[in-house]
């Protein structure tokens, strides 16, 4: 019987693959690029090159697999979870294969199959719910989508300083800005703007969201354009955590914030703040938890479900503590 599963952490930046066995000890684990197809024209070959090593290092073959759980971020449209179904054909794997908006993966990690909503804000936003009733509800299909991730913070304080919205202490900042792009002065961004920012979208974009830790950071530094820019987009993902509460019938709700947007300590406070002033309006309070198990671990929790395999009291703790040799 087989006793293999792989999780995939599949984001627009990197793509992790871990192997574990039926007790939940990690045999392997692979960092690639992005699995996002449209901010990564290498997508495929970064997961399928991630499988293949992931299963070399293990020592095992395709076939002895029982499940893989592959949490990818861009899987949204029949079409693409489509395109991710052959890409997870073409491993041998003939165990279970399943294939997820990568929110999933996160939502397992923090809550385990309890009800919670994850706000993700990091090469990609999206927010996340999972009710007593167990209904998965995403902000999206409530019309809604909160810009929190690393490119939107970087394209509104880039346009705010083209459009001359900044003051004084916003300088050091400002030229933070100009040495990034390596540009001199505002002129030469808006010159730089008007020919694209880059050669392509995906290079802009890919630009753009490398530069959010500098936005995150300078609002730790009371920057005030920074501030302004991150509190516009935690305001966002406070209306989208607000939303999805409705659909609980607990008067608390367990939240929890991942990606590298979100999570940089001047986006919590500033989430926590609003949806605390927010707890007499709606009658509901909301616990914020911090989750120690990184999304990989998320989807071998899944992968383990998906393949009938009975998880142990404790296993994800013994994941937790293994997958900190590679995440810290």
């Amino acid at each position: 019987m087989s006793t293999y599963v792989i999780g995939i952490d599949g984001g627009g930046s990197h793509t992790r693959v871990v192997v574990a066995d039926d007790c939940g000890k990690l045999l392997s684990y692979v960092q690639k690029g992005g699995c996002n197809r449209y901010h990564d024209s290498h997508a495929e070959q970064h997961v399928l090159g991630g499988i293949a090593e992931a299963l070399e290092q293990a020592g095992i073959r395709p076939e002895q697999v029982a499940a893989i759980q592959a949490g990818m971020a861009g899987l949204d449209r029949d079409e693409e979870f489509a395109w991710a179904k052959g890409v997870l054909a073409k491993t041998g794997i003939t165990g279970r294969k399943s294939a997820v908006n990568d929110t999933f993966i996160a939502h397992t990690a923090a809550f385990n199959g309890e009800p919670g909503i994850v706000a993700i804000g990091g090469t990609g936003s999206l927010i996340l719910a999972r009710t007593e009733l167990e209904a998965w509800i995403r902000n999206d299909q409530l019309g809604h989508y909160a810009p929190t991730a690393a490119r939107f913070l970087s394209y509104d304080a880039v346009h705010s300083v083209l459009a001359g919205r900044y003051v004084q202490q916003d300088q050091p900042f400002i030229e933070q800005i100009l040495a990034y792009w390596n540009v001199h002065s505002v002129q030469e961004l808006t010159a730089l703007g008007a020919a694209g920012f880059a050669e392509n979208k995906q290079e802009m974009n890919r630009k753009f969201s490398q530069m959010g830790p500098l936005v995150t950071k300078a609002a730790i530094r009371q920057t005030p354009l920074a501030m302004r820019v991150c509190d516009s987009a935690a305001d966002t993902a406070v209306v989208g955590i607000l939303m999805l509460s409705g659909c609980f019938r607990s008067g608390q709700i367990s939240y929890t914030l991942t990606g590298s947007c979100l999570t940089s300590p001047y986006m919590v406070a500033a989430v926590q703040k609003r949806l605390a002033k927010n707890n007499q309006t709606t009658g509901r309070t909301f616990q914020y938890i911090t989750s120690d198990l990184p999304a990989v671990g998320g989807a071998l929790l899944d992968a383990y479900h998906l393949a009938g395999i009975h998880v142990k009291e404790g296993t994800a703790i013994l994941l937790q503590e293994q997958l900190k040799r590679y995440t810290t």
